[in-house]
């Protein structure tokens, strides 16, 4: 399909000029629908350690329970697992000293309820709910003895000991942590962590030492103040720590806290500290610990200062911006200048034949090289002219990858790309792309301007000595 010239590429976006196409409209609704595939849809390929999850601090001290210690939070345990949040924090004690245990606030004098009530509430949830997954933080002070024959007790007798994640299936301190989508398969959905001695075996899964497995900021930020910088909490390895001290591959977890516990009654602050100053402190913390919180941890987790921003509504654009898909032709990895398809055998773009006339040539796909020649290389560069937003996608030897011109109508899937000189004059939509990261940065899918359609390998020609390279669905969740 031979290029127009600059009249008439000018004269057809002036009509064909699409909008930038946001994240939100390419990546579907955080619901979880049914069924075996609804796990590879909400998660697609994250790890436990890449997803983003709404924490409640105190989750037991609700309005409700009839303590005389001001509340953390305005939900019951059930309310709050139906509302969406999916980590609690809990305290627990041992008032009696041989059990139950029950959980406090402060100290044994000011009670809640059983822990037992409050692991069956999540045991029912799980059952109901077989896609999600719970994790469990508890801040413990009863015995070793007491805390785990309560919850081996009550995993039995509910039915729920299937549901305990055990670290040593998936040899996470080897290999990391597990895909979610294969803890929902495994049905190893409920997480605990406590942090008064090492990790437990319990029935065939683990208790969780929390400070060999997550790193924390400090919660408390005075009387009266206000969240702000991301200083380390006390117990904690540094946030930016990449693997945890004594594996060979375990990320840390990391729980960021917005909540202050320096305030006798925290449902006056609760507002701010969950809307403006919340977005704020996830970038700071962000910059701190090279990586986004895992866990949001706050108080009264329903309220906020700002329309349009909640804590649940945080967590979701965390969850958007990092969703990682699963291989598919339209996802590559960037590894320095080469374009390295997720599918296929070691296959990367690379820049073909070129046409008979000299004006161009054809983009291909054809088996990796190290080094990596100039015409395997190529580099998103910001255009000569304002872009918008967009991208040049440039080969090795300086020309654009471009879309073919298709009399003015924007082709369809399976089209094969090609190389074409940059414009420098005019704004030519059918060479700008949309360079959208995937997986925390490590890889990548480009969304044509023009078109609204992805940069991807042509799987049916993966195996030819020079495949296509052409545009095609973006992927999907």
């Amino acid at each position: 399909m031979p290029r127009p010239g600059a009249f008439h590429r000018s004269r057809l976006l002036r009509l064909l000029v699409l909008p930038v196409l946001p994240l939100l409209v390419l990546a579907s609704a955080l619901t979880a629908p049914t069924g075996a595939v609804a796990a590879d849809s909400k998660y697609g390929y994250s790890r436990y350690d890449q997803w983003s999850w709404l924490t409640t601090h105190n989750s037991y001290a609700s309005g409700n329970a009839g303590s005389p210690m001001n509340p953390d939070q305005s939900e019951t345990i059930k309310q709050q697992l139906e509302g969406g949040v999916r980590a609690l924090m809990l305290d627990t004690y041992d008032p009696n000293g041989n059990g139950p245990v029950e959980m406090c606030h402060g100290s044994n004098l000011f009670c809640y309820d059983d822990f037992k009530v409050a692991l069956l509430t999540i045991v029912n949830f799980l059952k109901k709910n077989p896609q999600e997954v719970v994790t469990v933080f508890l801040e413990n002070y009863a015995s070793q003895e007491t805390l785990t024959r309560d919850i081996t007790n009550m995993l039995n007798a509910s039915g729920g000991s299937k549901y305990l994640f055990n670290q040593n299936k998936y040899g996470i301190f080897s290999n990391n942590w597990p895909r979610l989508r294969d803890m929902v398969a495994d049905d190893q959905r409920l997480v605990i962590f406590q942090d008064s001695w090492d990790d437990t075996a319990l029935g065939s899964g683990t208790l969780m030492n929390t400070w060999t497995h997550t790193v924390e900021n400090k919660y408390g930020y005075g009387i009266k103040g206000t969240p702000n910088g991301c200083a380390v909490r006390d117990h904690s390895q540094p946030l930016n720590t990449k693997t945890m001290p004594g594996t060979k591959g375990l990320t840390p977890l990391f729980t960021m806290n917005q909540f202050n516990s320096d305030e006798i009654d925290p449902a006056p602050s609760a507002p701010r500290d969950n809307g403006s100053a919340l977005k704020k402190r996830i970038e700071t913390c962000k910059d701190v610990a090279e990586r986004v919180p895992n866990f949001v941890a706050v108080n009264f987790y329903q309220v906020s200062d700002r329309s349009g921003i909640t804590p649940m509504s945080a967590v979701d654009d965390l969850n958007i911006a990092g969703y990682v898909y699963p291989p598919d032709p339209a996802v590559w990895v960037v590894n320095g200048k080469q374009y390295r398809s997720t599918v296929g055998s070691n296959r990367c773009m690379v820049r073909g034949d070129e046409f008979s006339d000299g004006s161009g040539g054809l983009v291909t796909q054809r088996a990796c090289a190290d080094p990596v020649p100039s015409s395997h290389q190529w580099t998103a560069t910001k255009p000569d002219y304002d872009g918008k937003g967009y991208y040049w996608i440039k080969a090795g030897n300086g020309t654009c990858l471009t879309v073919p011109y298709n009399n003015g109508t924007p082709p369809g899937n399976g089209t094969q790309l090609f190389w074409w000189p940059c414009e420098t004059k005019n704004f030519s939509g059918s060479q700008l792309w949309n360079v959208m990261p995937n997986d925390a940065g490590r890889s990548y899918y480009f969304v044509n301007q023009w078109t609204g359609k992805c940069l991807a390998l042509d799987p049916a020609t993966a195996t030819a000595k020079a495949g296509k390279v052409v545009q095609a669905a973006c992927p999907s969740r």
